[in-house]
């Protein structure tokens, strides 16, 4: 009887083997792990989007250019001021900064106008010396049906006729950056069309955007456009350079691009 018991306790105990510092038995088959360098690139590349993936291949200048401009654009546009959306004209509340008409033209033709490939790009080259501009084709919003928007980057110069106050807070340069969002909704009679940008190389530049707000309606056989210029701050200036601010905001208004913008369409029609 006792050596059955010993027989039974040797079979009965689970076999032990040793295992090296990796915790593989010793004797099996381990694979190597990866190397750490190649695991980092793999995991690189398995997780890069594909327009970058693309951008290492030769591609033509219309896929470089819309690339760029994806690319380059810093400020994502989702919202116009009071948490409206951005393709919407402004509460009743407040104020437009003018108004004009247009004559012998309709609303159908000023959408048309819009849609062109070169129109945007001609009038900020002619009203803003505008260079270096990339654009994408306009596409449909997906917040709204009907509602389309086109991005923007490009070169402007900077106005430098400010107060003497704000050449003494800030260092202004001759030109900066800009990105825009275009967008255009036509409803059922009239077309709102808005401009909302970011200019990044001006003092507290990416501190604010401007949301310009310009809508072509139907009256009397002609067209009304009327325009809103606001301000959204997005970040708060330092208490020492509070008085930019209104300067700022005054300086938007009364360089809107709305009055270009109904002049550009006239010339255009005439």
């Amino acid at each position: 009887l006792g050596s059955r018991l010993v027989n039974a306790v040797k079979t009965s105990r689970p076999i032990i083997r040793a295992k090296d510092a990796g915790g593989a038995a010793v004797g099996e088959n381990v694979q190597a792990p990866p190397n750490a360098e190649e695991e980092s690139q793999r995991a690189a590349a398995e997780s890069a989007p594909v327009l970058l993936k693309q951008m290492s291949h030769p591609a033509s200048p219309k896929v470089h250019r819309t690339l760029s401009v994806d690319s380059r654009l810093s400020c994502v546009f989702t919202e116009a001021p009071e948490g409206r959306q951005p393709y919407e004209a402004p509460a009743d509340k407040v104020t437009p900064i003018g108004s004009s008409r247009l004559h012998d033209v309709g609303v159908p033709r000023i959408a048309e106008l819009f849609r062109g490939d070169d129109f945007l790009s001609k009038f900020l080259r002619d009203s803003k010396r505008a260079r270096d501009l990339c654009m994408t084709p306009w596409s449909e919003s997906r917040q709204a049906q009907g509602a389309f928007v086109r991005k923007c980057t490009g070169v402007l110069p900077v106005p430098q006729d400010f107060p003497k106050v704000v050449h003494r807070l800030v260092n202004l340069p001759s030109e900066t950056r800009v990105s825009a969002m275009f967008r255009m909704h036509q409803q059922e009679t009239s077309l709102v069309f808005s401009i909302h940008f970011c200019s990044h190389d001006v003092p507290f530049g990416e501190s604010f955007h401007v949301h310009e707000t310009i809508v072509f309606s139907p009256d009397s056989g002609t067209v009304q456009a009327t325009n809103w210029v606001e301000i959204m701050w997005v970040k708060v200036l330092p208490w020492t350079h509070g008085i930019l601010k209104a300067i700022i905001e005054q300086k938007f208004q009364g360089d809107a691009l709305g009055s270009r913008l109904v002049k550009a369409i006239r010339n255009s029609c005439a």
